[in-house]
């Protein structure tokens, strides 16, 4: 039982997310100088609290991140400021801790971020106000209720793997991607396939040296995968004097890996370059607030063709000043494009701008040879290895980051039209995370280096179809021209998403059945399902009813779907945390004031 004098809050999941919504809700406790105890309960399914399972810090150091060091800092600069007296970025904590590779531009291990994330975590800690308590609970949550003011928590115990029970009067969810299928098809129950790689030395563990493996995806997931099955079984990648790598094999990895995927296109890696475009000239303030103004905005027929302007103007930029002139923007775009029309008249070896070979180079055929995928990985390197100062097409790309925060605002709680919704959340997302949030240009390398090693075959890359042998459980890979391979192995390197009808992760089922929340609609036009939770614009959930409950609120990967790109360390896109942080201490200050009344009440009495 739990006692009634105690304020009880529930984070549920407790990766970077969940430390953010912590940090910010000690903060405002802290400012609020509130006298009743106050219970957090920590809810997570492993240890690796803060870092959460992507940034846990028993990874491999060959794992690295696709986010330079300057990007990553666990803290803000927002009223109430932390109670930490240590708030580090993680540069200065890497050069604090005597971390070789302490540059700005640098990608550091995932492990070490995770390192980072719970260094933060416990500088809270040491900074508690008296009257907090924090609960941890490791398991996996299952339900949750409501029973009169309050909502019971079920969690199943990871250490005695009994069910238990917590009753919370606010709860946050910052759990990782809920929209993965309970009931396993029939391919996934083969004991020969892989449905998630992390923690990779784990997951990958039972595939045998010689084998042949298919990994479906071509993302950083396939890349991890990949590399963990090499280099994470004791080859190693030498440098040569042209500073291309070579795969030195240890004889334990598998004889030939399949990636595959839908398209068969590689990211683009990233280097540590930093953008030399910094304006947007086209979604300019004024064009954004009328685009506002106007919702639901239609993304083909709008907001694509400013898209296109806006890379299109970074590319020729960069391409003017590597011969020596100068593009200039004008209003009138046609202006624009004489421009870059007597430009290729002076220099027609130059290369074109062209949106369809920038997002798809493979679209005409239907199969792919290693030869060419390695030959595009080449280009894309060496173009990686110019940045964004010197390669159009890197300048190009890169302009979704600037892009992206805009974008969202317009996204977000159904601001694009039904139609325009479900085509960016099927098509685009993936796209444009491609192109800008590629792997750094060392992986990219290894995967070349691994091409010519032999053992990474890109024969099935596009629109394979994958197949399950019942007699002795193995797969085939098949592509149109009837090529087919046998696999030993298949990996799943893919990470869920919302996606339509497919809301059906047993916590957020249950949500759903006992009325707590509901699912989003985009009711424009024919309507849209992106298979997320309907909340508030506070982050906060509107129940079966249509109501909105402010007891309960969400914050980064349940969101999205309503939200757009919940990048896992931002501390900005979509805040919720500050605001449920806010509105909690708030609720807990009015229950102090109501207790304080009622004892001087007592007194008098």
């Amino acid at each position: 039982m739990n006692d009634n004098s105690i304020y009880n809050i529930g984070i549920i999941g407790f990766g970077p997310k969940g430390f953010y919504g912590f940090e910010r809700l000690i903060a405002y406790l802290n400012e609020a100088k509130i006298l009743n105890t106050v219970q957090i309960h920590v809810f997570n399914s492993t240890s690796f609290l803060a870092s959460g399972d992507v940034y846990r810090s028993d990874q491999p150091e060959y794992l690295i991140m696709n986010y330079a060091n300057r990007n990553i800092n666990s803290w803000v600069l927002q009223e109430p400021f932390s109670s930490a007296t240590e708030t580090p970025d993680f540069v200065t904590w890497l050069a604090d801790n005597g971390h070789k590779n302490t540059a700005s531009g640098k990608y550091a291990p995932r492990a070490l971020v995770g390192s980072y994330l719970a260094d933060c975590y416990q500088y809270v800690l040491d900074h508690l106000p008296s009257n907090v308590q924090v609960v941890t609970h490791i398991g996996t949550v299952t339900n949750m209720t409501k029973q009169k003011n309050s909502y019971q928590v079920f969690y199943k115990d990871k250490a005695t793997s009994r069910q238990e029970v917590v009753t919370c009067n606010k709860v946050l969810f910052t759990t990782g991607h809920h929209s993965f299928k309970t009931q396993k098809s029939k391919s996934v129950i083969s004991e020969n396939k892989i449905d998630f790689i992390y923690p990779t030395n784990e997951k990958l563990k039972p595939i045998f040296s010689r084998s042949l493996v298919a990994i479906k995806g071509f993302g950083l997931t396939a890349i991890d995968a990949i590399i963990a099955l090499t280099e994470g079984r004791g080859g190693n990648f030498e440098k040569s004097d042209t500073g291309n790598l070579k795969y030195i094999s240890s004889g334990d990895e598998p004889f030939k890996i399949y990636p595959f995927s839908r398209t068969g296109v590689p990211m683009v890696p990233r280097n540590d370059s930093l953008s030399t475009v910094t304006d947007l000239y086209f979604l300019t303030e004024d064009v954004v607030t009328e685009l506002k103004k106007n919702k639901p905005v239609s993304f083909n027929a709008t907001l694509l063709p400013l898209f296109k302007k806006e890379f299109y103007f970074s590319y020729y930029t960069v391409l003017f000043r590597n011969y020596g002139h100068q593009f200039y923007y004008d209003d009138d775009f046609k202006v624009m494009e004489k421009q870059v029309k007597y430009f290729h008249e002076d220099y027609p070896d130059s290369p074109v701008f062209n949106w369809k070979a920038i997002i798809n180079p493979f679209k005409e055929k239907s199969v792919l040879s290693t030869k060419e995928i390695q030959v595009y990985l080449q280009f894309l390197i060496d173009e990686a290895n110019d940045g964004e100062e010197k390669s159009p097409l890197m300048a190009a790309v890169t302009t979704w980051h600037k892009i992206s925060p805009i974008f969202n605002e317009l996204y977000s709680f159904g601001g694009l039209d039904a139609v325009s919704h479900k085509e960016f959340d099927t098509y685009y997302f993936g796209l444009f995370n491609r192109l800008s949030y590629g792997p750094p240009v060392e992986n990219m390398q290894k995967i070349v280096a691994l091409c010519n090693a032999g053992i990474l075959d890109f024969t099935y890359a596009k629109s394979a179809t994958i197949s399950i042998d019942d007699a002795n459980k193995n797969f085939s890979l098949q592509i149109d021209n009837g090529q087919r391979t046998e696999i030993n192995y298949l990996v799943n390197a893919t990470i869920s998403r919302a996606k339509e009808g497919n809301f059906e992760n047993e916590l957020y089922q249950n949500l759903l059945e006992n009325g707590l929340i509901s699912e989003f609609e985009n009711k424009t036009q024919t309507g849209y399902k992106p298979g997320c939770i309907e909340i508030s614009k506070a982050g906060n959930a509107i129940d079966g009813n249509g109501h909105v409950n402010t007891d309960i609120s969400f914050y980064g990967t349940p969101t999205e779907g309503i939200t757009c790109d919940n990048d896992t360390l931002s501390r900005t896109r979509n805040d919720f945390a500050s605001i449920w942080a806010k509105s909690t201490s708030e609720a807990i200050k009015e229950k102090d004031e109501r207790t304080k009344k009622y004892k001087r009440k007592e007194h008098v009495l």
